[in-house]
C-alpha cells in the first residue's frame, strides 16, 4: 500500500470592515499554497470565497466535507467574526489556525490577523470546551521557513494518521508463547487509530500455501533471493527453498486479504509445522512495504505502520540487547528480519539461523531457516515503541555507528537523545525500566522526534518522560 496523499482544506476568514486588503492577502496565500502542492506532495481543497458570516462558514464546511479533507487550515486573513468560524471548528478533519504578520508597524491597524488566530483558538477551546478540539497554530506566509517547517511536519503526521486509518493487519498464529507483555485489545486499536485487524489466521494456512507452489514459481523466487544477497554455504538448500515458498505465500496472502501488515507468530509454531524459521522471508516483506514484526506483536506493527507513513520507507524491528558504557552506545539486534535496504556496504548475507536448530554429533551447529545477516548502514535513526493500550509512546534517537555488531540484523547506536534530550546509558536503563517499556523497538532511519510528538498530541497519547538514574527504587510516573 503506497503512502496516501493528504488532502488539505483551506478556508480564509475576514473581518467585514477591516481597512487592510484581507481579501487580497487570502488570494495571495491561496495561490502560494497551490504552488506548494507538488513539492510538498499534498492536494489542496481551497474554498475560494472568504467567509464573513456564520452562513458562509456553514457553506465552507459543506465544501470541506464534500472533499473529505484530512487537515483544514483556517486562515485568519484579518480578525474574523467569531460566529463565522464556529462551523469550521467542527469540521471532520484535523485543524490548523493560521495568521500572518501585520503589514505595517504604525498608523491604522490593517488586518489584526494574529489577534484572529488568538481569538479563534480561544473560541475553539472555550466555546467548544466539551468537544476537546485540538488544533495547531501556523504563522507567516507560505514561503517562509517558519511556516514550511511546521507545515512539513504536519503533512508527514497526517500521512501516518491516514495510512493507519486505512491499514489492515493480518495476525498469523497466536501471540508467541511467553510474550505475555504484548497482549493487546483489537477494539482499542480500532477505536484509537481506525486500524482493522484479523487475528484468526493460522500458521497452518500459510504453510499449506507455501507447499502448494509449483517448482517453476519457486525457482523464479529463488533467483530473486540470490540477486538480493549472498548465500552462505551453511544454509541448507531445503531451508532456502522453504524461504522462497514462504515469501511467495506471505505476499500472496497479504494481497488476497489487502493487508499492509502481517503480525507473524514466527516461533515456535512455524518450527513445529514446517521445521524452519521465517526471519528472512519476513525481512523481505519489510523491504517491499508489507510491515512484518516478529512474534505477532500488534503494537509493534502499529508503530511500524506509523514509521511507514512518516517516511514512505521500510522500518524494522529490534530488541535492545547490549549497552557499551565506554562509548555510550546501545546495540539493536534481531534474528534477521531487517529489510535489505538497511544493510551497510557489505550487503546482506542469507545465513542459517543462529539459535533455532541443533548441534550434530560432532558439535557442529545446523540452523533451521534463513536469516538476513547484516550490519546496519550508518545514519540517524529514530526508535519508538508504544504500550499495549496504545496510550504511551517512547521516543529515542541516535546514530548508527560503523562498529562491528552481532550476527543477525544488528547495529550499534550512539549520540543518544531521549525525546531530544541527552541521556547516559544509566539514564536509559532507568527510563526503560521505570516506565515499564516493552522490549520490541520499531526503528526507522531519520529523526522523527517532532513528528512523533505531534502524532501523540493529535492522538492524545502521552510521551514517556526521561527518568534520570538514581540509586533508589522508583515507581512509574503514570
Amino acid at each position: 500500500m503506497p503512502n496516501p496523499q493528504v488532502i488539505v482544506g483551506l478556508v480564509g476568514a475576514i473581518h467585514p470592515n477591516m481597512p487592510g486588503d484581507d481579501t487580497g492577502v487570502y488570494k495571495r496565500v491561496m495561490e502560494s499554497m497551490r504552488q506548494m502542492q507538488a513539492p510538498f506532495d499534498f492536494e489542496l481543497a481551497a474554498y475560494e470565497p472568504p467567509i464573513k458570516w456564520e452562513e458562509d462558514g456553514n457553506q465552507a464546511r459543506a465544501f470541506l466535507e464534500s472533499r473529505q479533507v484530512d487537515f483544514t487550515l483556517l486562515f485568519c486573513a484579518s480578525l474574523p467574526f467569531g460566529r463565522a468560524i464556529l462551523p469550521i471548528a467542527r469540521v471532520s478533519s484535523y485543524l490548523g489556525i493560521w495568521s500572518v504578520p501585520e503589514p505595517t508597524t504604525s498608523g491604522v491597524l490593517q488586518l489584526n490577523s494574529f489577534c484572529g488566530l488568538n481569538m479563534t483558538g480561544s473560541i475553539v477551546a472555550h466555546y467548544y470546551n466539551h468537544y476537546d478540539i485540538p488544533f495547531k497554530w501556523f504563522y507567516d506566509y507560505p514561503d517562509t521557513a517558519l511556516f514550511q517547517e511546521r507545515f512539513a511536519v504536519t503533512l508527514r503526521v497526517m500521512r501516518a494518521i491516514k495510512l493507519l486509518k486505512n491499514s489492515r493487519i493480518g495476525q498469523i498464529g497466536e501471540l508467541a508463547n511467553g510474550f505475555e507483555n504484548m497482549h493487546t485489545d483489537e477494539r482499542v486499536l480500532e477505536k484509537k487509530f481506525g486500524v482493522y485487524i484479523q487475528t484468526r489466521h493460522t500458521v497452518e494456512d500459510i504453510v499449506a500455501r507455501a507447499k502448494a507452489y509449483q517448482n517453476n514459481a519457486v525457482a523464479a523466487e529463488l533467483a530473486k533471493i540470490q540477486a538480493e544477497g549472498s548465500i552462505c554455504a551453511r544454509v541448507a538448500s531445503e531451508d532456502l527453498e522453504k524461504m522462497a515458498r514462504l515469501s511467495l505465500a506471505f505476499v500472496d496472502f497479504a494481497k488476497e486479504h489487502n493487508y499492509n501488515a502481517l503480525a507473524i507468530s514466527c516461533w515456535s509454531k512455524f518450527q513445529e509445522v514446517y521445521q524452519v524459521a521465517v526471519c528472512a522471508a519476513m525481512g523481505r516483506l519489510n523491504e517491499i512495504g508489507i510491515v512484518a514484526p516478529c512474534e505477532a506483536d500488534i503494537a509493534a506493527a502499529t508503530n511500524m505502520l506509523i514509521f511507514r507513513g512518516l517516511t514512505g520507507e521500510s522500518p524494522s524491528l529490534s530488541d535492545l540487547v547490549a549497552l557499551d558504557e565506554r562509548d555510550q552506545s546501545i546495540n539493536l539486534w534481531h534474528c534477521g528480519v531487517a529489510p535489505t535496504c538497511w544493510a551497510n556496504a557489505n550487503g546482506v548475507k542469507w545465513d542459517a539461523h543462529f539459535n533455532i536448530g541443533q548441534y550434530d554429533a560432532e558439535k557442529q551447529w545446523h540452523g533451521r531457516g534463513v536469516v538476513a545477516n547484516m550490519q546496519f548502514k550508518p545514519g540517524k535513526v529514530t526508535i519508538a515503541t508504544m504500550d499495549n493500550d496504545f496510550d504511551r509512546l517512547f521516543i529515542l534517537t541516535g546514530d548508527v555507528m560503523e562498529k562491528q555488531a552481532f550476527e543477525g540484523s544488528s547495529g550499534w547506536v550512539d549520540h543518544l537523545k531521549f525525546n531530544g534530550e541527552d541521556l547516559t546509558i544509566n539514564d536509559l536503563i532507568n527510563t526503560i525500566s521505570v516506565n515499564r517499556v516493552n522490549h520490541h523497538y520499531p526503528t526507522a532511519y531519520g529523526d522523527f522526534t517532532n513528528e512523533l510528538n505531534e502524532f501523540a498530541n493529535w492522538k492524545k497519547m502521552r510521551i514517556l518522560p526521561k527518568i534520570p538514574y538514581t540509586a533508589y527504587m522508583q515507581n512509574p510516573p503514570f
